[in-house]
């Protein structure tokens, strides 16, 4: 469902989109960035007491970050909104309370290089042949990588407890692209894995990053995260036991196969 929720709002269906977004917000295994979508989505709709109902609910029930609604211009019909100033000081509160006893600086820098890194990417999917971009995305990895190894030799994995489960999921996607490094790529592994048994970081990140390290290694991977170009289509590199997949997906709160193949393409046949 979240998929077709994503489509309506590349479409330009905001009811649609909100509505959506709204039903999986609101089942069991929603999460903060689904209500978020949704009060996006309500605001683009100009439905501005219903967006305002939805912010207020997911800030009070997960935690939203007073930047991102400064700064995410699907909002920007409400900021002139009497609401609007109420809004972030009660998401002020909330970032208060979520982060208290994290390390906010670490969690920042670990927001500026992941901004980098996606940043980096989203050209590359525009142009993926261009060799300028393709060494500037090496250069980019390769410094990201060099930083977090300096993290986790001295602080850890950088897990909920250190940088909340925002700047955990950011430090995941930078291991998941030191591929230059499968040493490190191992240890991030074993490191969460701990960490996902200590309830410290998310299982199915360290689904990913397993698929990483295992394609890298030429092996088949478990959970069908991981994806290659076959002529014009994009298809899962070689699963093991393809049979039982989605169970295995299942178990970790990933979606089927069917579904991620569905937003994979979709991301990169733009």
């Amino acid at each position: 469902m979240r998929s077709e929720a994503q489509r309506a709002y590349d479409a330009g269906e905001y009811a649609s989109c909100a509505a959506l977004y709204a039903q999986v917000a609101d089942a069991e295994g929603g999460t903060r960035a689904d209500g978020y979508n949704a009060a996006c989505c309500l605001a683009l709709a100009g439905n501005a007491d219903a967006a305002f109902e939805r912010l207020r609910t997911t800030i009070t029930t997960h935690f939203t970050s007073v930047a991102d609604l400064q700064q995410d211009e699907d909002f920007r019909s409400l900021r002139d909104d009497p609401r609007w100033e109420p809004m972030l000081a009660l998401a002020r509160q909330e970032e208060d309370r979520h982060l208290a006893g994290t390390d906010r600086t670490l969690r920042r820098e670990l927001f500026e290089r992941l901004n980098r890194d996606q940043e980096i990417r989203d050209r590359l999917i525009a142009a993926p042949e261009d060799k300028a971009l393709i060494a500037e995305a090496e250069r980019i990895d390769t410094d990201n990588t060099t930083w977090l190894k300096q993290v986790v030799a001295s602080r850890g994995w950088p897990g909920y407890k250190l940088v909340h489960e925002d700047g955990a999921q950011a430090a995941w996607l930078l291991a998941q692209h030191a591929d230059r490094d499968p040493a490190f790529q191992q240890q991030v592994l074993e490191l969460l894995e701990k960490a996902v048994l200590d309830k410290d970081a998310k299982p199915s990140h360290l689904a990913y990053l397993t698929d990483r390290v295992r394609t890298g290694r030429d092996e088949k991977q478990l959970y069908g995260t991981q994806f290659i170009k076959a002529g014009d289509d994009w298809v899962p590199a070689p699963i093991e036991d393809e049979a039982h997949v989605d169970e295995r997906r299942q178990r970790i709160g990933l979606g089927t196969l069917a579904e991620y193949a569905e937003q994979i393409r979709a991301a990169y046949s733009r």
